[in-house]
């Protein structure tokens, strides 16, 4: 066995096993996440049915919204959520929602693996860095898409208000974060309808 190969597989069972704890960790914190007794969240969870059931709790251990889970899937709200703040909630919500309907919890999960697989390469460590960046992107702009572009400016300002902070490293989890908070809003103010100029040349690069 060469010294290469028993260098490289430390380094995988090392960042498997850091993501592994991460994500215990954060599952026996969240277990402590109490549901949300609320009419507007009960009304919005009854007009968007899916398969896999949609919870929504609160917990005073995170400091911003995120979702977790791939079968259940979980939205997990700040304690200190402003219950009614109806607009907000109607964006925050539907940013998880994309989350969830896009099934991004597993693909970070691959992405993980794959980290995990080639983590001497510093490649795929800028691709698992824009990778999650441009999941929050890419949820941003199909809000945005989906109210229309007058909400820019009032979704913007909701990113701004609320402050967010990140709880920790959340390897499999989705949240609102301030994490690139500048570049969010400039390409929320930057989003643009779909052209079939824009497909045709997206299609010839890629």
């Amino acid at each position: 066995v060469s010294v290469r190969f028993v260098v490289w597989c430390i380094g995988m069972i090392l960042f498997a096993g850091f993501f592994i704890v991460s994500y215990l960790r954060c599952r026996i914190e969240f277990r402590t996440a109490l549901p949300v007794n609320n009419a507007y969240v009960e009304q919005w969870i009854k007009e968007r049915p899916l398969k896999r059931r949609i919870s929504i709790k609160q917990s005073d251990r995170i400091s911003t919204p995120l979702t977790y889970g791939i079968l259940h899937p979980v939205i997990l709200m700040p304690k200190k959520t402003d219950w009614k703040n109806e607009k907000q909630l109607q964006y925050v919500l539907s940013h998880e929602y994309v989350h969830i309907c896009r099934y991004d919890t597993a693909t970070k999960l691959v992405a993980a693996f794959a980290l995990c697989i080639h983590w001497f390469n510093p490649f795929v460590w800028v691709m698992y860095i824009l990778f999650n960046r441009d999941i929050e992107l890419a949820c941003d702009e199909s809000v945005i898409r989906q109210f229309g572009e007058k909400s820019k400016s009032a979704y913007s300002l909701m990113l701004i208000n609320m402050e967010a902070t990140k709880s920790g490293l959340l390897p499999f989890c989705n949240n609102f974060s301030k994490n690139a908070i500048e570049e969010r809003i400039t390409a929320i103010m930057k989003t643009k309808k779909i052209t079939i100029f824009s497909l045709v040349l997206a299609s010839l690069i890629v």
